[in-house]
Order: C-alpha cells, then sequence, then structure tokens
C-alpha cells in the first residue's frame, strides 16, 4: 500500500464516519422503476460519475432495472435551475433526484487576487444567498412532485494545487460553506446527504503532501476526469451501502467439493472436485463492474475493487502447485494453489465470459450517453441562450434563429469559453429538430442495457499444470 493510499484511508476513516448523518443506515439504493433526475452543472453534463453508478446498478442488480437521466447543465447555477425545473426536469417525472450545484455559484470573480476586500466579502455573501435560497426553491419543487431527493455536497475547487492555472482563493471555502448549508436543508426536507466534498479534499491533500503540484480535479482546478469521476461514484456508491460482492464461491478440493460459501450465485448441476481439478457449473446473479483504462488511476486514491467489485473464487486444500482456470472453455488465468486458498478477484480479468459481458452493457450505454450528450447541448443552448433573446424568436424559426444565435455568441468572442459554446451553439442548430428522436435513442439504449445484463450459466474448470 503506497503512503498515499495509507493517508488516505486513515483520514477517510475519520471523515467518512459522518457522511450520512442526514439518513442513519445509509442513503437508500435506488429501486426497480425508479426514474432518477441527476440534476448539476457542467460537472453532471459532461461528467461521468452518474453515468458510473448507473452502470454499476446495471451490471449489479440486473433484476432492478430503472432509467436515469441526466438533468446538468455546463455553466448553470442553483438560481438557473429553477428557471429550467419546469421544462428540463419535471418532464422526466423523477421518483428520485441528486443535486449537485455550487461550483458557478460561488462566482469566479469573486474570488479574483486584484479584487478589494470589501467586494470579496459582500460578493460572498450575496452569492450564498442567492445559492441558499435557490437551493431552497428546488427542495421545495422538487418535494411538491412527489421525488425524493439525494443532495450532494460539491466536489471540490482545487485551490491548494500549485498549478498554471490562476488560483481563485477562496472559492473551495465557499464551496464548503454551500456544504454545511446542505446539512441543514437536508434536515428540513428529511432528505438524504452524499458527500464528494470532504473525500476528495482529503485525497487531494494527501497527493499535495507528495507532489504539491497534484491534483484529483484537472488543471483548471473545477473538472475532474474519469478518475475523479470514479472517486465520485465510488463515495456515491458506499454512502448507499452497495454490497461488496459480485459474487463469491469458496470450495473445500480434498472433501469431494464441500461447498463452503456462496455469495450472489448458485450452482447447477453437478460439482466435482479433487485435490488436482475443480469443475463446476453456477449462474451469479451480477456481473463485474468494468473498468475503463482511463480510470485505473483511481484506484490509487480509493478501494472500489476491493470495497465494491469483488467476484471472488477461493478453492481450499489444492494440491501444491500452478492451476489454469477456464471458464466456458476459455483459458482466463495460471493461479497458484496460495493464490486459490486465499481467493482470487476475478473482476478485473477482461478474459472472462462475465467480464465480456459487462464490456457488452457498458458499450450500450456509450451508445445511450451519445444520445444523453445531444440532449443536454439542446438544453444548454435551449436554457443559457434561446430563451435569452429578445424579442423571443421560435425555435421552428431555423433562420432567424440561426441569425439570432449568432449575434448572441459575438457578445463572448475573444473570452475563453468562445470555442466551446460555437460547438454547442453549431450542435444545437443540427440536433434540435430531432429532439425527439434522441429522447427515444436514450430510453431505447438504457432498455438494451437491462437486456444485455441478464446473467448466464457458466462452466468453471480449474486444472493443475503439471
Amino acid at each position: 500500500m503506497t503512503c498515499i493510499f495509507r493517508i488516505y484511508r486513515i483520514l477517510s476513516y475519520v471523515l467518512l464516519s459522518g457522511l450520512t448523518a442526514a439518513s442513519a443506515g445509509g442513503v437508500p439504493a435506488f429501486k426497480k422503476h425508479d426514474r432518477v433526475a441527476f440534476i448539476g452543472d457542467s460537472i453532471t453534463h459532461g461528467g461521468r460519475y452518474h453515468a458510473d453508478v448507473y452502470l454499476f446498478y446495471a451490471t449489479r442488480f440486473p433484476d432492478q432495472p430503472f432509467t436515469a437521466y441526466n438533468c446538468g447543465i455546463s455553466g448553470d447555477t442553483a438560481p438557473g435551475t429553477t428557471l429550467r425545473f419546469e421544462d428540463d426536469i419535471v418532464p422526466h417525472r423523477p421518483t428520485a433526484a441528486t443535486i449537485m450545484l455550487g461550483m458557478n455559484d460561488a462566482a469566479g470573480y469573486v474570488f479574483e487576487a486584484a479584487r478589494p476586500l470589501h467586494a470579496k466579502i459582500s460578493g460572498q455573501a450575496n452569492s450564498y444567498d442567492s445559492y441558499t435560497k435557490a437551493m431552497e426553491q428546488l427542495a421545495a419543487s422538487l418535494n411538491a412532485i412527489d421525488c425524493r431527493i439525494i443532495f450532494i455536497k460539491p466536489s471540490i475547487y482545487d485551490q491548494t494545487a500549485e498549478l498554471d492555472q490562476e488560483n481563485l482563493n477562496g472559492k473551495n471555502d465557499q464551496l464548503g460553506q454551500f456544504s454545511h448549508y446542505i446539512d441543514s436543508l437536508a434536515s428540513k426536507y428529511k432528505a438524504d446527504v452524499i458527500d464528494f466534498h470532504t473525500p476528495m479534499g482529503v485525497i487531494n491533500h494527501s497527493l499535495q503532501a507528495i507532489d504539491p503540484s497534484a491534483t484529483i480535479v484537472g488543471q483548471d482546478r473545477v473538472h475532474p476526469g474519469l478518475p475523479g469521476h470514479l472517486v465520485m461514484a465510488y463515495h456515491f456508491l458506499k454512502s448507499q451501502n452497495m454490497p461488496q460482492y459480485v459474487s463469491a464461491i469458496q470450495i473445500d478440493a480434498a472433501t469431494d467439493g464441500k461447498v463452503l460459501q456462496l455469495i450472489n450465485c448458485e450452482l447447477n448441476g453437478s460439482l466435482t472436485a479433487t485435490p488436482e481439478s475443480v469443475c463446476f457449473t453456477a449462474t451469479e446473479n451480477a456481473l463485474p463492474f468494468p473498468l475503463s483504462q482511463a480510470q485505473v488511476k483511481a484506484l490509487e486514491w480509493v478501494p472500489f475493487q476491493n470495497d465494491l467489485n469483488r467476484q471472488v473464487l477461493a478453492v481450499d486444500n489444492l494440491a501444491p502447485g500452478d492451476y489454469a482456470l477456464s471458464i466456458d472453455s476459455i483459458m482466463v488465468g495460471r493461479y497458484s494453489s496460495e493464490e486459490l486458498k486465499v481467493g482470487i478477484n476475478l473482476s478485473a480479468n477482461s478474459a472472462t465470459p462475465q467480464y465480456q459481458q459487462s464490456l457488452k452493457v457498458k458499450a450500450l450505454q456509450d451508445q445511450q450517453l451519445k444520445a444523453t450528450s445531444q440532449l443536454r447541448t439542446i438544453a444548454l443552448v435551449r436554457h443559457s441562450m434561446v430563451k435569452k433573446i429578445k424579442p423571443p424568436v421560435p425555435e421552428k424559426d431555423h433562420a432567424k434563429l440561426t441569425t439570432a444565435l449568432a449575434k448572441h455568441l459575438d457578445k463572448s468572442h475573444g473570452r475563453p469559453w468562445y470555442g466551446f459554446l460555437k460547438q454547442q451553439v453549431e450542435t444545437f442548430l443540427e440536433a434540435a429538430p430531432r429532439e425527439a428522436e434522441y429522447k427515444q435513442q436514450e430510453l431505447n439504449w438504457m432498455r438494451e442495457m437491462w437486456l444485455m445484463n441478464q446473467p448466464t450459466q457458466h462452466t468453471w474448470q480449474l486444472n493443475k499444470i503439471d
């Protein structure tokens, strides 16, 4: 275990004990047929944490299908979200919603180094007042449509890393203030709370104790990459007390294959075992969570595989030596009798048929996310640009709308975000006429995920290698 990991585990043990104070026993899991809205800003709009959570459910609970919708918009704030609530969130008829806002509410210009102290103080007070009033309104609106609320304390702004990007010192402190407010708001509405802010800060300080330029978020101090999003998903799932095991099979080879333990799995048919070979057929009730290579860095920061992704085979009393493991006649690995006695975790073994099935589920999700991306671009341009055009221009009038958006876009010319907005406008003009089609695609791909994820029977063969 690395020094970073030791520091993190010690600090997180102390801090995580209080993460679910608003809901003793943990945050209730999503249920079959739920419709979940993930509400947020750019970290939700373009991020992966919610997709990882959904993929985890699809691989771990294949008999409990539900739908999940990205309701994040880049650059949005809590007040901005209240304005789009009826058009962008209510149509999903959510039975549960997560809310992670605050990064843009802690307005960056307030913390610029050249800003006078009195202006910083008043600016932060105004930001806090605006944020708390809007979050209260959002909670009341969700409560009114009988939607269960899960508040997420916002991910960090990295104001401690030694990076080239300008440091808006104090911005993360205000996010911490927002986080404290969320506790009281959750108590008022009997909502649940998941904390990203605290554990991400713990990891960040652990990394920077060794490398001052290290960060769990991106070089812009704001947007986590795929590893950071997996860390967020890990803490989300841990807050929901998700099970550790995909499955576990433990057999005693010295007693004609006595089954010592089965977790989330059942044996089908006969089991034969000797001290030099084992053969059985089993159906596991879940699939391993498939990690991409880009996400592997996160395993240095959180024990995702141990805590949430254990697919274990353990065999006692094998003759000393090495063994070849095959599943459905596919050679998946070579393991020693000592490793097999302790138990091998196959969840990251891409050669297994189970992992390959998980990849197919993920491939379907990737298709869904393409449709979702188009829909979020439509929502971004519609709510942050089209609705601000005066006098209003109907979306059906493509020519006038194109001209009006070009004029609106010119206001940002020369600004760092101009290129991003220009791309969003171009995509909007092409995608908006097909909005209904993308909505159907999004739903269809989710349905396909919950068909592809169904467990199947596999034959396991373990043979001693001479």
